[in-house]
């Protein structure tokens, strides 16, 4: 593919936090208390939404009586009925949540978690990269400044492009973001995109959402997330698929669970369950849905979603988060999700990257050295008006495009990579991961490490099962 070096539209300076931490504001019903600057945190820290605790009833048993008997209200009703939301006094959700937790009657019980976008904030490098990277200046951690040395270009990537084309006769596939949304009006995206349920308005809103009533998952220009990792995944000239010659055949299904308040685990429970129910028009389930965001704290209402949408063939895969510790982020951290850490370009964890024990795949994240080289990161497509760093125009006319770093950012290369073997191949499920995670490059110690996982992921291998020469 060709190499497009964009013109800045707007200089505004790159943001370093960019969507990795949402903002605080109130919601009808919902106040919710204020959100530590730390990633991963313990239970007792993980902020909440003020005054709910997500409850799954045993079967047969009674909402209205488990309420009275514990003196707490009734609110919002989860997709097919998977949970409920009880209220509580503000400050009493954990004490709530426990208390519920050990009546007989009662499934799991647990707070309503607020999750967060896994972006640091972003190029092409991921796709092709000979050995170095087209950029004058680099300013590294120990405050070396000038030319790149030679010794800072990697010599792999994940091959996602070369031999254009190769994966571009494979059949028809759709894919799910579960994020901010995405700008439907954005050309690399032109007639792929399926618009699924808002749940974050709708929770915003105090509707119940036993059943969707807002189809409107549409990014903003404040946020730019969803768009930024739905472009990498299936963007017609930046995404894994548009490069490989298969965007034609990748639609996406869209849902919105994120907002300036964060991401609650009510909505995420919400979308993985629709996205576990979802068919295409030829009948088939999603291949795999991307969630880049994530948490300090197991949710069960995740994990049982994660469970039936695996039981439907439905690959989740999510970041492994963005604090550089030693543990991997939730729900990535769930055995049936697959977990994506972040490489740099010089193929490399991310030094943000967090890591540890269940890690599954390690992906191009990006790795910006300063603001005014910023091709260290990954560029995607962006919202129009985006308000979070430097705007670019093009490759396509009409759209807006930003770099990006982060787990974020390396979660859908996985998805994208899912979605063209699929394609390509017509493995689902179990063995498309497996063959996804077979065919990655081995990275750091000799087989399956905490660091990398099975390997950083390599899309010509795992569509062709072949690879490529040295420096392709």
């Amino acid at each position: 593919m060709s190499r497009y070096r964009p013109t800045v539209r707007t200089a505004l300076a790159l943001s370093a936090l960019a969507a990795a931490a949402c903002s605080d504001s109130p919601v009808t019903s919902t106040q919710i208390e204020p959100e530590s600057s730390a990633y991963a945190r313990v239970a007792a820290d993980e902020p909440v939404v003020a005054g709910q605790v997500i409850v799954k009833l045993r079967d047969g048993q009674s909402l209205d009586a488990l309420a009275a008997t514990h003196g707490v209200g009734k609110g919002a009703q989860g997709y097919a009925h998977a949970f409920d939301i009880l209220l509580t006094t503000r400050g009493n959700e954990r004490a709530m949540a426990a208390r519920l937790a050990a009546d007989p009657r009662v499934e799991y019980a647990e707070p309503n978690y607020i999750r967060h976008t896994d972006a640091v904030d972003s190029r092409l490098w991921a796709f092709y990269n000979p050995g170095g990277l087209n950029m004058s200046f680099y300013n590294d951690p120990n405050g070396r400044t000038g030319p790149l040395p030679s010794t800072y270009a990697s010599i792999l990537d994940a091959d996602e492009d070369n031999i254009s084309g190769y994966a571009a006769n494979g059949a028809d596939v759709t894919i799910g973001s579960i994020d901010t949304g995405v700008d439907f009006n954005h050309p690399e995206f032109t007639g792929r995109l399926i618009a699924g349920c808002d749940w974050y308005d709708m929770a915003a809103a105090g509707n119940g959402s036993a059943t969707c009533t807002d189809f409107t998952p549409f990014d903003t220009p404040d946020e730019g997330h969803g768009t930024h990792t739905t472009g990498t995944m299936a963007g017609t000239t930046v995404g894994v698929a548009g490069v490989a010659g298969a965007s034609p055949h990748v639609k996406v299904y869209v849902q919105r669970v994120c907002g300036a308040a964060g991401c609650y685990t009510s909505s995420i429970i919400n979308a993985i369950n629709a996205a576990a129910d979802y068919l295409d028009a030829n009948g088939k389930h999603l291949v795999a849905v991307n969630m880049s965001l994530g948490g300090g704290t197991e949710s069960t209402g995740e994990k049982t979603a994660i469970q039936r949408a695996t039981n439907a063939g439905v690959l989740v895969i999510a970041s492994a988060g963005n604090s550089g510790t030693s543990r991997v982020a939730c729900p990535a951290c769930d055995v049936n999700a697959i977990s994506v850490a972040s490489t740099t370009w010089r193929d490399e964890l991310a030094s943000y990257s967090q890591y540890g024990k269940g890690l599954d795949l390690s992906a191009p994240g990006g790795n910006c050295y300063s603001n005014s080289t910023p091709e260290g990161c990954i560029f995607s497509a962006v919202a129009a008006g985006y308000t979070g760093g430097t705007v670019y125009s093009g490759p396509l006319a009409g759209g807006s495009y930003t770099y990006m770093q982060g787990t974020s950012m390396a979660a859908p290369q996985v998805t994208g990579t899912a979605a063209v073997v699929a394609s390509v191949t017509g493995l689902r499920g179990s063995a498309l991961r497996s063959r996804i995670e077979s065919t990655a490059d081995d990275k750091g110690a000799a087989g399956y490490d905490t660091q990398f996982g099975n390997g950083r992921v390599n899309t010509y291998r795992a569509v062709t099962g072949t690879t490529l020469p040295a420096g392709q």
